[in-house]
């Protein structure tokens, strides 16, 4: 691979294809002279590159799986179709979820999930997003059944004896996983209009808010201590120097690595960006590329957005709060967008909230606090006041802003 990939992932290859001068012109010519056997290669790159013709000369990740994709076809599958395949295989971790998926991925699910770097997918898009609308929060003890957690805030913690604590009162004992030969993952889905708090069996306390799914295993027993996030959470990571830790969001190419620190990460399916704010230690936000891991250190006070559409992170300066007070039952914002602002409180009442046929609200941001301990009314009444919005009841699930 590393025969195909250094020329797409070197820039002044790309400037000569698309925008070449003479002196480009000159020096790739020479290179070809003095490497004849890379002529083949780089005839038929010059060839798909012109074909795909990006917006921008720096290609996205979905652009150079197309390419080394169809490179690999047009420069190998002459004599090595077999190879071809093999090679595209293991490339593309995509392969590898559908090799899954038609075997029966819900056997799987059922009977716990083996180590996930075993079998290089994600758990997490194998729990059914529809889950985060139920009623009561579901603490998944491997393949048992779901324990329903019905109040509005709950608390699950490991002990040093392996039993889980519920609310401070309810002791779940057993051990899952008695034979030792699968790592099975636990999962705590959270419904919207609920929060929980959980203290893993490292002692790191993670907050998960509305609308999250959270996977971790019952003890870490590798040398990385591996999680996965769908949604919102604040995490307090107990330090430990030889065991990593990652938080593994659903968009699969982005990861968090700490070895002990306090952070947030935002990572909903619906949003466009994934969040990562760091309020205290150092975090490193990895983006998976196909021929390599792009990291990005992260400073306190430091706010990393990953776009899922544009696969590039953006780096700032933020008051954290404005991030974290979520924990507390807070929404802090500055200029942001209502539309954003709208869709936690939805979560955080599990309630709809639409606006009038009509209304422009994209560009409409706003700045302010509000206390989501208090009733929904009210907190639409406090939110409304800062904007020219009324809002409207349609009943205790539905509210209208116009």
């Amino acid at each position: 691979m590393e025969r195909y990939s250094k020329y797409i992932e070197d820039d002044s290859f790309l400037n000569w294809v698309y925008d070449p001068t003479p002196e480009t012109t000159s020096f790739w010519q020479d290179y070809i002279l003095k490497n004849p056997g890379e002529k083949e290669v780089i005839n038929a790159l010059k060839e798909i590159l012109r074909s795909i013709k990006p917006e921008e000369i720096k290609l996205s990740e979905i652009e150079k799986k197309e390419i080394i994709t169809k490179l690999l076809v047009k420069v190998d599958s002459k004599n090595k179709p077999n190879k071809v395949f093999n090679l595209v295989k293991r490339t593309y971790k995509y392969a590898a979820v559908l090799v899954l998926v038609l075997i029966g991925v819900n056997i799987i699910v059922n009977k716990g999930f083996k180590k996930a770097n075993d079998f290089n997918f994600d758990p997490i898009s194998t729990t059914s997003l529809d889950s985060v609308v139920n009623a009561n929060t579901q603490l998944i003890l491997g393949s048992a059944e779901p324990l329903l957690i019905n109040e509005k805030k709950s608390l699950i913690e490991y002990t040093k004896q392996g039993s889980v604590v519920l609310n401070e009162k309810d002791t779940i004992s057993g051990d899952i996983d008695k034979e030792g030969k699968i790592l099975l993952f636990n999962k705590l889905i959270v419904p919207f209009g609920k929060r929980s708090k959980i203290i893993l069996s490292d002692g790191s306390v993670v907050h998960l808010n509305a609308g999250t799914k959270f996977i971790f295993p019952k003890k870490f027993t590798s040398n990385e201590r591996t999680v996965f996030l769908s949604g919102e959470a604040f995490f307090e990571v107990s330090a430990n120097k030889e065991k990593p830790f990652v938080v593994k969001t659903i968009e699969e190419q982005i990861s968090i690595e700490v070895l002990g620190t306090k952070f947030n990460v935002s990572a909903y399916p619906i949003d466009s960006d994934i969040l990562t704010v760091l309020t205290e230690g150092k975090v490193v936000v990895a983006e998976k590329k196909i021929f390599s891991t792009q990291k990005t250190i992260l400073k306190p006070g430091q706010l990393a957005s990953w776009n899922k559409n544009k696969e590039s992170i953006n780096v700032k300066e933020v008051n954290t709060d404005n991030y974290t007070s979520w924990t507390s039952g807070l929404l802090y914002f500055e200029s942001e967008s209502i539309i954003n602002i709208v869709r936690k409180i939805e979560r955080f009442y599990n309630v709809k909230i639409i606006f009038e046929n009509g209304v422009d609200a994209k560009n409409v941001n706003v700045s302010g606090k509000l206390d989501l301990n208090d009733k929904i009314e009210q907190t639409l009444e406090n939110l409304t006041t800062t904007t020219e919005f009324k809002f409207e009841i349609i009943n205790d699930k539905k509210y209208v802003l116009k």
